[in-house]
């Protein structure tokens, strides 16, 4: 128990994301995957949500400042599917930066998409997952989708998204997000030594793209200061868009500031 214990406050204390090993983002992946099955293969997670320590579910106060306009993120989740054009339309019409987070499963149904949006400016790109897969190292399940099976399989998973987004932008992503948020402490420990920081969010505005359009409005109205706002930009037929385009004028006029996540990054820390 105390040994439990012990590990648990050091996770509590640890950062949410370290700078990657140097050599780390050339090693061929199954070289990467065993290097860091070594180190963590023999830890047992006993976590399991989507808002652990280390993951970065809030805007930080250096970006987001009290007293300060209301300042917050729009983030949108690409998980694979269709594809809502409007809600890009509306965010390049009204000039409201946003980060894009795209898996594996929706870069290959939507190159074409996926290459407009990465030389955009206004967009950053974040690593939504290879196989858009719950963050576990025991193949845990989240709302029906069974999570990576191993420490492995989720630098597999994490780590060849990351790649194939850096040869898209040019940058390698700082964010990742696990599909449906829930992530283990150990996979969270994983991520930060990859350098990507695990991203949850403040407000699941559409919930997974279920909610109608005024509740997602609603949502999206009731924003406070330093919130991650989450939706989907994959399902053209849910709410997500319309509560979008009822929205976002009235919190621009009410003065309401928008930011990427990476925006303010170098004094970033997860909460």
């Amino acid at each position: 128990m105390l040994a439990l214990l012990a590990a648990l406050l050091i996770l509590l204390s640890a950062p949410a994301a370290r700078s990657a090993e140097p050599d780390l983002a050339t090693l061929p992946l199954p070289e990467l995957a065993a290097r860091f099955e070594a180190r963590y293969g023999g830890q047992h997670p006993v976590q399991w949500g989507p808002a652990l320590p280390g993951t970065l579910t809030h805007l930080p106060a250096t970006v987001a400042p009290k007293g300060g306009p209301v300042t917050v993120a729009l983030t949108f989740d690409a998980c694979g599917g269709g594809y809502d054009a409007s809600i890009i339309a509306l965010l390049r019409d009204l000039r409201v930066p946003a980060t894009l987070f795209l898996a594996g499963p929706w870069l290959t149904a939507h190159p074409a998409e996926a290459a407009d949006l990465a030389r955009d400016p206004l967009f950053e790109i974040a690593n939504h997952g290879a196989r858009h897969r719950p963050a576990s190292v025991s193949g845990r399940v989240a709302y029906g989708i069974r999570g990576t099976r191993s420490v492995a399989e989720f630098v597999d998973e994490v780590e060849s998204n990351a790649r194939r987004l850096a040869a898209l932008t040019g940058t390698r992503p700082r964010c990742y997000r696990a599909a449906t948020l829930f992530c283990d402490e150990v996979a969270v420990r994983v991520a930060a030594d990859l350098g990507q920081t695990v991203t949850g969010c403040t407000v699941a505005a559409d919930a997974g793209a279920t909610l109608p359009a005024p509740a997602v409005a609603r949502n999206l109205l009731a924003a406070r200061n330093g919130d991650i706002l989450l939706l989907h930009m994959n399902k053209p037929d849910a709410g997500s868009g319309a509560g979008l385009r009822a929205a976002l004028p009235e919190l621009l006029r009410r003065g309401v500031r928008f930011v990427r996540l990476s925006d303010g990054s170098e004094a970033a820390e997860a909460r």
